[in-house]
């Protein structure tokens, strides 16, 4: 008998029953999985939702990858074969960062039969099977329709609510009437409201239907929390705290600590990797497209420039970076030129033309020319170097930053529709969207910046100041240029919005609001609303008004 022993650390372990597995053959293989109390804890769940962690590093993955194989491998030869499971990340660089490479290291090749690569299948010895997917787009849900006895989320805060309810109809057995649907994540992410809504709060979340809150059970989802340290491996590795420690303080608090609600910043809600981001060249950017720059100055601090286009789906593209320090206009200018040079092409006489319809450069950098000085200011010195190489002079941004942070958002959120997929289930057909702000990947100060952007405590319709929002500028000044102030939102949404907001904090929904106090809510909201003018931009703060229950 040859046997095997899990790499997690004894030390404050519960032991699950040992897995025996037979393998083709005389041998007999014994595999002893330690898991920690909270994992042996989430296995022993009967709950029909099930969640797993909080903080980094506490064995999340590898604990959704066991639970799989310790159920699969629970039912006979006879039945194993209708059996399947499925364990998703959103995008399929990260399912092969994470969920495959970590079975690969803790799962023993003794324990199942074959792994098939390409497809990400993991066949178990009594013919039960484990499937590795990814989901990216809210359509690709429909992608995986069939029979999935378990279905887990890696990382849960990181899909829409949409791709976690879409697949239910999907999450059953024909043999096993105990078909689950959990989760494992971190505090943050594209979905990290409606997961604290549901796991935590226990109650709706505001994505759902009228049908989908009243089907809803709070019994149905249980959350089993845990920290760093709650892995002994981590929990006294100098490095690895230190790692968690050079967060932004409300991110390294969620990371550490599994806290959730404090690591949401200005574009939360917004900002979603897997739609927002698109790998640099995969996208072929026509040359009839309208294209423009946007930037911020900088010398001490950084100039971040950037290159947009817009195609004719409507689709608006920033696929070109530069960040830099201590750059003259000129020396800046010249590696403008540089950068640009791809998007250049010739005339009659062999010259370079570049089409570029704006240049929105930050209005700081034109301060001497506009204060009636001397015009020989930062945005014309560089402008005149530009227009030697055929470059569009840049133009004086916008002041209004309440409006640049809006628009910024709003893009970043819109979805604009490119087809269809038709849903064998429902007969209909389901829309495919993608977002209408994509960031190439080799603008990774911006990409990096946006979802790290804290909003200001005392206006919370504002981005607060913070070092290293440079990108974020000569985004904003880009966006603002070409398409002007963002529309404002109505009277009327405004003050749904501060009155559910005002119910989410009392953990209930406007609907289930007393009548009278739903409608003192309202007339106070409306007056507040008309105080401020309706102001352009504006994005409601949470309503705190006086108490009416």
């Amino acid at each position: 008998m040859r046997k095997v022993q899990a790499t997690q650390d004894k030390m404050s372990t519960a032991t699950l029953p040992t897995v025996k597995v037979v393998a083709d053959g005389m041998d007999r293989y014994v595999y002893d999985y330690f898991a920690y109390p909270h994992q042996k804890a989430f296995h022993e769940s009967r709950a029909k939702h099930r969640l797993l962690g909080g903080a980094a590093g506490p064995g999340k993955t590898l604990a959704l990858i066991e639970d799989h194989m310790l159920a699969c491998r629970q039912f006979p030869r006879e039945t194993a074969p209708q059996v399947h499971t499925l364990i998703l990340r959103r995008t399929h660089p990260k399912l092969t960062a994470t969920v495959i490479t970590r079975f690969r290291e803790k799962i023993p090749k003794e324990l199942y039969k074959d792994f098939n690569e390409s497809k990400g299948i993991v066949t178990w010895h009594n013919g039960a099977t484990t499937q590795f997917g990814s989901m990216q787009y809210e359509h690709d849900v429909w992608g995986w329709q069939g029979q999935w006895y378990k279905i887990a989320y890696d990382e849960l805060t990181e899909f829409t609510f949409g791709q976690w309810q879409n697949i239910a109809a999907w999450n059953r057995c024909p043999v096993s009437k105990r078909a689950t649907k959990d989760g494992a994540t971190n505090p943050i992410g594209i979905g990290a409201r409606w997961v604290e809504d549901l796991f935590l709060k226990h109650h709706v979340c505001v994505e759902m239907d009228a049908n989908q809150k009243n089907e809803y059970v709070p019994e149905d989802y249980v959350y089993f929390p845990a920290t760093y340290r709650s892995n002994p491996v981590y929990a006294n590795d100098e490095n690895y705290i230190k790692n968690l420690n050079s967060y932004q303080e409300a991110v390294s608090k969620a990371l550490k600590e599994g806290i959730w609600g404090i690591a949401g910043g200005y574009f939360d809600g917004a900002w979603d990797e897997a739609y927002n981001v698109y790998t640099a060249g995969s996208v072929d950017l026509v040359p009839w497209g309208k294209r423009w720059l946007g930037g911020d100055w900088g010398f001490d601090h950084d100039s971040a420039i950037y290159w947009f286009h817009e195609d004719d789906a409507g689709l608006v593209r920033i696929y070109r970076e530069l960040v830099c320090n201590k750059h003259t206009p000129e020396e800046l200018a010249a590696r403008i030129i540089r950068e640009s040079r791809p998007d250049a092409t010739e005339d009659e006489d062999g010259n370079d033309v570049y089409d570029y319809e704006l240049f929105s450069f930050s209005h700081d950098a034109f301060a001497s020319h506009r204060m009636g000085k001397a015009v020989n200011s930062i945005g014309i010195r560089l402008g005149a170097v530009l227009r030697k190489a055929g470059i569009i002079q840049p133009q004086e941004s916008t002041r209004d930053k309440v409006g640049r942070e809006q628009i910024l958002y709003d893009f970043l959120k819109a979805r604009v529709k490119t087809g269809q997929t038709f849903n064998d289930d429902t007969g209909h057909s389901e829309p495919i969207t993608v977002a209408k702000l994509q960031i190439a990947d080799c603008c990774p100060r911006l990409i990096r910046t946006i979802p790290g952007a804290p909003r200001d405590e005392k206006k919370s319709e504002e981005i607060a100041e913070f070092l290293g929002d440079d990108p974020l500028q000569g985004a904003g000044y880009g966006l603002y240029a070409k398409y002007g102030k963002p529309r404002g939102k109505p009277l009327t949404v405004r003050v749904k919005e501060k009155v559910a907001a005002y119910a989410e904090s009392r953990n209930t929904t406007t609907e289930e609001l007393e009548p009278t106090s739903r409608a003192m809510l309202t007339r106070r909201a409306v007056a507040i609303e008309r105080a401020k003018g309706g102001r352009r931009g504006y994005r409601a703060p949470v309503f705190h008004p006086r108490s009416y229950q």
